[in-house]
């Protein structure tokens, strides 16, 4: 459960997928409030359904290797990294955004 001051403030979130062949991609948000906790919620139940759903609406700072790994190492956050889910899967796919 994310604290009140976590979601006042917000929570660094990293969504890991690879695409279609097999190359990840990942991407850094900051999510505060309801969202926060919506994401959380997908986390903790491994919701891959609504990850497919949602994520295109929410993921948008599409960023390197290493850009994420910083952000992992720099900051308490939360890491979605599943195999279960493909780049192509998502409901709009985030191909489109370049890093």
């Amino acid at each position: 459960m994310l604290s009140i001051d976590e979601l006042a403030k917000g929570k660094v979130f990293i969504l890991k997928l690879k695409d279609g062949s097999g190359i990840p991609v990942q991407w850094v948000q900051t999510l505060r409030g309801d969202v926060a906790a919506r994401w959380y919620d997908i986390y903790q139940r491994s919701d891959w359904d609504a990850l497919r759903l949602e994520a295109s609406g929410i993921f948008v700072n599409r960023v390197s290797e290493p850009e994420a790994e910083r952000s992992r190492r720099s900051s308490a956050c939360i890491v979605i990294r599943t195999d279960a889910v493909k780049l192509n899967e998502l409901t709009r796919p985030l191909a489109a955004v370049q890093a």
